[in-house]
């Protein structure tokens, strides 16, 4: 592979992984930082101040790389996610095991609500849910916002735009779609 001296990759050599993807029905060895290649190439590319013409053409790569790598990593997470063969770990790169372990833990916590609910445990129901009812998530205001009073009772506010807080998930989940907050994701 070819790397640019910002630590990226180049737009040919994605089109390339992604070609290689897709004409195997196996899974392909990648470099373990390829994404952060790609995402180190995607922002020294839109980091560059064109103008005119030149601006077009830095837009349509930033465009093709960033559809390049949203194609890639699809299609290695069908290959991983397939069943039909065991997955070669060795093959995935960390943010890839990443999505995987998500699945893992969606799978294992529909197990688990199937099982109480198929052999007549509630008590198990009700601790999910009283888990579910004191889940926090924290946001960002994107737009200013007076006191409200939470699903759980308690006052929260009055907010300034940038503000962050931990809110129930209930209340966070209304304003995201209200468009008054985004969800911040914790790092790992």
């Amino acid at each position: 592979m070819s790397e640019q001296n910002d630590g990226g990759i180049s737009l040919k050599d994605v089109c390339e992984l992604l070609r290689r993807e897709v004409e195997s029905s196996s899974l392909q060895e990648v470099e373990p930082d390829i994404y952060q290649k790609i995402a180190s190439s995607l922002g020294s590319l839109k980091g560059q101040g064109f103008e005119g013409m030149e601006a077009k053409v830095r837009d349509r790569m930033v465009e093709l790389m960033s559809s390049s790598a949203r194609l890639l990593v699809g299609m290695r997470q069908r290959k991983a996610q397939a069943g039909s063969e065991p997955v070669d770990y060795s093959r995935l790169t960390d943010e890839e095991k990443y999505v995987l372990d998500g699945k893992s833990e969606s799978e294992n916590r529909m197990g688990e609500v199937v099982a109480a609910a198929s052999r007549g445990r509630p008590k198990v129901l009700e601790a999910i849910s009283a888990r579910m009812r004191e889940k926090r998530v924290i946001v960002r205001f994107v737009k200013p916002m007076a006191q409200f009073i939470g699903v759980d009772m308690s006052k929260y506010g009055p907010f300034q735009q940038e503000d962050v807080a931990t809110l129930p998930l209930e209340n966070a989940r209304s304003l995201v779609k209200a468009g008054v907050v985004v969800q911040v994701h914790a790092q790992l």
